[in-house]
Parts: C-alpha cells; structure tokens; sequence
C-alpha cells in the first residue's frame, strides 16, 4: 500500500483530525482513512468504535461525577507520599 503526505494542513482541520482521535482512540491513520473513504462515498459503514464503548452494556459504565468521585478517593488514599516510608 502506498504512502501519502498531506501539506499545508490549516490548524482547524489539524485540531478537528486530533479531536477525532481523541475521541474514538484511532491513530491519525485511522481517522484519515476513514474520512477519506467516506467522503468518498467507498463506505456506508458507521465508525467503529473502541473496545471500551462496545461493552459498556455487559458491566455498565460510571458517569463523569462518579469517575471524578472515585479519582477523589484514590487521590486522598494513595496521591500523597509518606516520606518516611522511603527512609
């Protein structure tokens, strides 16, 4: 297969194609592939997406407040270190 290079890519577009990857854990590969494609009419296919969203509905899945709630527990447990341990 062969090798492509965009230039003179403007900063919204750089900003959107990193946000896209941001969002669906693709590399840049990825989400450039698959724009291509669609805009091109070579896919009628949704974008997949990552593992972690697909089986969300087999174990459920915590709400922002309930991850920013557990991140407070552990920072509060282990987010200090006790100085005198490393002694």
């Amino acid at each position: 297969m062969k090798q492509m290079t965009i230039r003179s890519m403007d900063q919204d577009l750089e900003a959107a194609i990193e946000e896209m990857c941001r969002q669906r854990q693709w590399s840049v590969n990825q989400v450039a592939t698959y724009l291509m494609r669609k805009g091109l009419g070579l896919t009628t296919e949704a974008a997949p997406q990552p593992i972690g969203s697909r089986l969300d509905s087999f174990w459920g899945a915590w709400t922002k407040e309930e991850v920013r709630s557990f991140d407070a527990v552990v920072d509060q447990a282990f987010g200090q270190i006790d100085e005198e341990s490393w002694k």
